[in-house]
C-alpha cells in the first residue's frame, strides 16, 4: 500500500528560470506547456495559489488528478479501479443524481480520456518526460462526501456519533445515527486557512511565514530590529484563534443536529488537524460539556494490510479505498492525497 501526499500549488515551468531539483512535486506536460504541481511551485514560480473546489469538467481539478496518479503511479501501463471524494459544494457536478454516490457517465468517459496517457517529469524540472498510462478498469467510480469516507473507517462498533472532518480548507461535520450516515445532516465551514489567516493578520506576516508560524507555534520577534532572527512562541496567540473560530463556526455545524441532539453524545475528529495537539486541545476546551472528542487514532485503526496505524491525514483517502477500488483520490483544498493498492 502506497500513499502520496502533496500540496496542490501549482504554477507554469519556463525557460527563463533555472531548473529545479523536486523535493515532493511533479511537473505535468501539456503540448508546449508545462505545469509543476506540489510543494516546490511557490518557492519556484512565487504565487502558486489553488484554485478552491472544482469538478472533472474543471482545467485544474483534471492536472491535480493527473498529476497524484503520475506521481503515485510512476510511468508505464496500469489497469486500475478509482474513487474519488468531493466537497459537499460541489458533489453534485459529480454524481448521477442526488441518490447516487456514483460518478456520472459524463465524466467517466472524459476520465477515462484524461488518464490515458500522462506526461510528466519527476525528480527534477529537467528530468526526461515519462509516460504515464492508465486504463480504468469497466467498474463505476464511487465520489464520497469526504465524512462519508471517513465513516467507512471507523469500525462498526461505533453506531452513533458525529465525524468532524478538519482539513486546511474546510471543517465537514455528518452524523451518524444507528450505523446509517445522515446526509441531511452535513455541513461545511471554514477550515484551518481561516485560523492561519487570523495569524498573519495578527501578526502582520506573509501567507507563507503565517503558515510556519502556525505550525512550529513561533513567529517572529522584530522588536526594534526588522532583520531580527529571533522567534518567540505564539501558542497563546493560537488558542485564542482556536477559541473564535470555533465560537464562530460551530453553531452553524451543531445546528445540523436538529432532531438528534438528544443521541448524539461523541464526536469523533478526523483530517490533518489530529496532528495538531495545540489545536486539539483547545477544540476540546470550546466544545459544549454534553460532547465527547475523540481522534480517530484512538479507534488505532490499521491500514489495510495491517502494516501500520493509518495516518489520520488519509482516512478520507482509506476510506475511498475501503469501496473496493485500487486507488482512492482525496483532492484537498490543502494537499493532495492518495491511496495507491497495486
Amino acid at each position: 500500500m502506497r500513499t502520496v501526499h502533496f500540496k496542490p500549488d501549482l504554477c507554469a515551468v519556463t525557460n527563463s528560470r533555472d531548473p529545479i531539483e523536486l523535493k515532493n512535486s511533479i511537473v505535468l506536460v501539456e503540448g508546449n506547456s508545462e505545469y509543476l504541481i506540489g510543494d516546490d511551485a511557490k518557492d519556484y514560480g512565487g504565487s502558486g495559489q489553488r484554485l478552491i473546489g472544482g469538478s472533472i469538467q474543471d482545467k485544474h481539478y483534471q492536472r491535480y488528478i493527473q498529476a497524484l496518479l503520475a506521481k503515485g503511479l510512476g510511468p508505464g501501463d496500469h489497469t486500475i479501479s478509482i474513487g474519488l471524494s468531493a466537497a459537499a459544494n460541489y458533489i453534485d457536478e459529480f454524481r448521477t443524481d442526488k441518490s447516487s454516490n456514483v460518478l456520472n457517465q459524463e465524466d467517466h468517459k472524459l476520465l477515462a480520456g484524461l488518464v490515458a496517457e500522462i506526461r510528466f517529469r519527476s525528480g527534477r524540472t529537467d528530468a526526461p518526460i515519462q509516460l504515464c498510462r492508465v486504463k480504468l478498469k469497466p467498474e463505476d467510480v464511487p465520489v464520497l462526501y469526504e465524512t462519508e469516507a471517513v465513516r467507512n473507517v471507523i469500525p462498526n462498533t461505533a453506531m452513533t456519533f458525529g465525524i468532524f472532518q478538519i482539513g486546511g480548507g474546510d471543517w465537514q461535520s455528518l452524523l451518524v445515527v444507528d450505523g446509517e450516515i445522515k446526509r441531511d445532516t452535513h455541513a461545511r465551514v471554514a477550515g484551518i486557512r481561516h485560523c492561519i489567516s487570523r495569524m498573519k493578520e495578527q501578526f502582520g506576516l506573509q501567507p507563507d511565514t503565517a503558515e510556519k508560524a502556525w505550525h512550529t507555534e513561533t513567529a517572529p520577534s522584530w522588536g526594534k530590529n526588522l532583520y531580527a532572527s529571533e522567534r518567540e512562541s505564539c501558542v497563546d496567540a493560537k488558542k485564542e484563534i482556536v477559541q473564535s473560530y470555533v465560537a464562530t463556526y460551530f453553531p452553524e455545524l451543531v445546528n445540523k443536529f436538529q432532531g438528534y441532539q438528544d443521541r448524539i453524545k461523541a464526536i469523533v475528529l478526523s483530517g490533518g488537524a489530529v496532528h495538531d495537539a495545540t489545536f486539539v486541545d483547545a477544540l476540546i476546551a470550546e466544545m459544549p460539556s454534553r460532547y465527547s472528542i475523540y481522534t480517530i487514532d484512538q479507534f488505532q485503526i490499521m491500514e489495510p494490510d495491517g502494516s501500520k496505524l493509518m495516518d489520520p491525514s488519509f482516512t478520507c483517502a482509506f476510506g475511498i479505498h475501503s469501496t473496493g477500488v485500487n486507488v482512492g483520490l482525496d483532492i484537498g483544498n490543502a494537499y493532495l492525497k492518495g491511496v495507491f493498492d497495486v
